[in-house]
């Protein structure tokens, strides 16, 4: 499944701010900011049917549209950062998760 570059970056914040089974609104506010209303609420819903392993494998599909160089992949990551210290604890987990999202962006 192709994503826009927006769709793209929603779905990685998505993932990063269910790692621990418990999206935040403080995590919701943050991709509203950085994707917009429309795009968070498409991939709300398309992330809610999808496994791990089908999010895991979208995001190898379309990293190569969207995570090319080292700056946009740079850019993906402080998103995500962004993400896991939105409700200002970063527990091991979501650290362990940044530190793997970035080889899979490689």
């Amino acid at each position: 499944m192709t994503l826009s570059k927006e769709e793209f970056k929603t779905l990685l914040m998505l993932y990063a701010a269910n790692i621990d089974g418990n999206i935040q609104s403080e995590e919701v506010r943050i991709m509203l900011e950085k994707s917009g209303f429309d795009t968070v609420d498409k991939m709300e819903d398309l992330f809610a049917k999808m496994s791990d392993a089908e999010v895991l494998d979208c995001i190898r599909e379309n990293k190569a549209f969207y995570a090319d160089n080292e700056a946009s992949r740079l850019d993906l990551i402080h998103d995500l950062c962004e993400i896991i210290e939105a409700d200002e604890k970063c527990t091991m987990m979501e650290q362990q998760m940044v530190r793997a999202m970035g080889r899979l962006l490689e």
